[in-house]
């Protein structure tokens, strides 16, 4: 009886472990070789055995991987980041859109609304773009791209996404260019983790979903109920796969990917096929009165050299870059941080800088200085709008584009002071392949037949039909130059206007925290960029809500003692110093990891009553 009991047991155990995936003694990951040690190994089967306990659980966690992965893998391909990230996403937040940490991480990659902003997503009152599985997987690979240019090894990067990259620098040993590694019980705990997700998910997350996500891309002006009726779905389950938008209907700032949860795949349109739509213009149409001043000769980039690479290009400050330059030698150089540089210039990290290209140490403007350009050969629209200091963002709404890399025809007049109204069409003037100097200048009532030979400037300004004489009002005004500042003023009706004075350490996260604000609000009413630095004593406009402010950001009545977290602050530093346990100062401040944040106000004791 006894033995037909023990080989049950036993062949029990062994089915379950044969359906359980097992942790290997290698595996590779982002082409990097790991030799998993035993000590290693026993932790990182531990969470594989938790990950796959519940059958139910497990098979649903890999369907909606199978539904949501093609687009990740797609975005990742797009950035040149490697496919294995794409299993951290089950680990930050489970494919839950919503999901929100205890430090207030939202969304599929579980970013906190500053970084989100710095990574370029749109967080407000009516779009969270953490909350949208395009716009976020596209943020969270350059983040991993950063985080990538700091260590050169994709592991470390991965550590990095948790740590931050400066608290992985203080504990992690060089390890740039490595090809192989070993995992052992001393290997961060965020690093097994994630293997066991991959171990966990790798056989499953292959099979062809049940549910294909379509991408929908036409959504400007319209609310997901229009969208629900447009392609046949529930309203219901398109908010549920949307919850991006928060309220209205999508904007037209920039492009926003709709998700369409779909049996029969319709997939991305093809990119191609809307150029052709939005770009080919054969037709005559009746052109208004203008007068025309075509001007061949090349004004732009305005380029004054100084020493050493630095110049003023277009009245902002710049680099010129040399033959061999690297886009982290080029921020370092000009002394700004490597994810500003990147911004200012509207590039990733993996940009080829070439010879003579120019770069600026400033954001670039939202309007250039001269009014029209005319594409040449071989131009994109990056090198225009480096061409004329302008954001590449505002040259793309200012010519009604959308697309994120589109393909445009050589001759294509491209507006850069003004939004160029719906109900004047794309226009096209010819361009020759070689430059010719030469000098046309054309005015006239009628519409002009002008030969351009080279890149141009255009001055276009409207004729008064009563009056032979120029109007010098603007054909168009550009609203997103004044909604910009206004839009969140609209919301502070109830509450008390501060002037707050900025303190050591402080952060426009800390700050608005401190009054209950959005971080873009605070931006906002002082028409300021997340780029901009702050200085100590600077004073910035706040609105407070009646009623609202915190009691833990009000240390002088609070019943606890808080300390402002600074550079290089770690929960070990500031338990010493403050004579508590690490596990003490966790528990006062409820915090589940190791993680701070620079301007972070935590509890470090309770006062003495003096009762």
């Amino acid at each position: 009886m006894k033995l037909r009991f023990f080989l049950i047991f036993w062949l029990a155990v062994f089915f379950a472990q044969a359906q359980t995936p097992q942790v290997p003694s290698r595996m590779e990951f982002a082409g990097i070789k790991l030799r998993i040690h035993e000590s290693g190994r026993k932790d990182i089967q531990e969470s594989v055995d938790a990950l796959t306990r519940s059958k139910t659980h497990y098979e649903a966690m890999a369907e909606k991987a199978r539904s949501y992965f093609p687009i990740i893998e797609r975005i990742f391909r797009e950035e040149n980041v490697p496919d294995d990230f794409k299993y951290l996403v089950l680990q930050e937040s489970a494919l839950i859109p919503d999901a929100v940490s205890s430090s207030n991480a939202v969304g599929y990659w579980q970013f906190k609304d500053f970084t989100g902003i710095e990574m370029g997503l749109r967080i407000d009152k009516s779009i969270d773009e953490r909350m949208n599985i395009v716009a976020a997987s596209r943020a969270a690979a350059k983040y991993f791209k950063l985080n990538n240019t700091y260590f050169d090894n994709w592991l470390h990067a991965l550590q990095a996404y948790q740590m931050g990259a400066g608290g992985a620098m203080r504990v992690l040993d060089d390890a740039s260019g490595v090809k192989s590694m070993t995992i052992d019980k001393k290997t961060y705990w965020y690093v097994k983790k994630y293997l066991a997700h991959k171990v966990a998910y790798e056989g499953l997350t292959s099979q062809e979903p049940k549910l294909k996500l379509s991408e929908y891309t036409a959504g400007e002006g319209k609310n997901l109920r229009d969208i629900a009726k447009e392609v046949n779905v529930s309203e219901e389950e398109l908010e549920a796969y949307n919850k991006w938008l928060r309220k209205g209907r999508i904007p037209g700032d920039k492009p926003y990917v709709v998700i369409i949860p779909s049996e029969q795949y319709i997939g991305r349109p093809d990119d191609q096929k809307i150029v052709a739509k939005r770009t080919i213009h054969d037709e005559e149409v009746e052109e208004p009165n203008v007068q025309y001043t075509f001007v061949d000769k090349d004004l732009f980039p305005e380029v004054e050299k100084e020493k050493d690479g630095f110049a003023r290009i277009n009245g902002l400050p710049g680099l010129i870059a040399n033959a061999g330059d690297k886009v982290a030698d080029l921020a370092a150089k000009g002394g700004v941080s490597l994810s500003r540089f990147l911004k200012y210039n509207d590039i990733s990290i993996d940009h080829q800088v070439t010879e003579d290209e120019l770069f600026y140490l400033k954001k670039k403007r939202a309007k250039a200085q001269a009014y029209y350009h005319v594409l040449q050969h071989g131009q994109g629209l990056w090198e225009v709008s480096q061409k004329y200091g302008l954001r590449l963002s505002k040259l793309k709404t200012k010519n009604r584009i959308r697309e994120d890399n589109p393909t445009l025809k050589p001759g294509r007049v491209l507006w850069l002071r003004y939004i160029r109204p719906a109900r004047i069409p794309i226009e096209y003037r010819e361009v020759a392949e070689k430059r010719k100097h030469k000098e046309v200048v054309v005015t006239s009532k009628a519409k002009p037949i002008p030969q351009v030979q080279d890149s141009v400037m255009i001055e276009i300004h409207p004729i008064d039909s009563e009056e032979e004489g120029v109007n010098d009002t603007p054909v168009v005004v550009d609203s997103t130059e004044i909604t910009a500042v206004e839009e969140p003023l609209k919301e502070v009706r109830d509450s008390v206007r501060r002037i707050h004075e900025v303190e050591p350490g402080e952060t426009y996260y800390a700050i608005s925290k401190k009054y209950n604000a959005n971080v873009m609000d605070v931006l906002a009413w002082n028409n300021l960029e997340i780029h901009d630095k702050l200085a100590i004593g600077q004073k910035l406009v706040v609105y407070e809500y009646a009623g609202t402010r915190n009691e833990d950001t009000q240390p002088k009545t609070a019943p606890f003692i808080y300390y402002t977290v600074q550079p290089g602050d770690t929960f070990y530093k500031i338990a010493r110093n403050h004579e508590i346990t690490v596990e003490e100062l966790m528990e006062l401040n409820d915090k589940k990891d190791f993680n701070l944040d620079m301007g972070e106000k935590i509890i470090v004791g309770k006062k003495i009553s003096s009762n």
